[in-house]
């Protein structure tokens, strides 16, 4: 389609973590079932510089493992460039 617009991402000093989703985060948390969500009128992007997963080895008991932690305590720093 010659209306078609690509948006990419460029990481320009490390590596970086994006979402692509159809609800904004506060529509996923009131929602306990897919088909309580709204019908989809937009794209949300979100872009991280770090993503910490929901919990650990052994799923909820243990925390992740040390080199995939991220400290709260600290800012993560990042550079991306949006290309339109």
């Amino acid at each position: 389609m010659a209306d078609e617009k690509l948006l990419s991402f460029e990481a320009e000093d490390k590596d970086f973590a994006f979402s692509a989703i159809p609800y904004t985060p506060q529509q996923l948390e009131q929602a306990f079932h897919m088909e309580e969500l709204p019908a989809p009128v937009r794209t949300v992007v979100t872009v991280c510089g770090a993503m910490r997963g929901v919990g650990g080895i052994d799923s909820w008991g243990s925390d992740v493992e040390k080199p995939y932690r991220i400290s709260a305590e600290d800012d993560v720093e990042f550079s991306v460039r949006f290309l339109l």
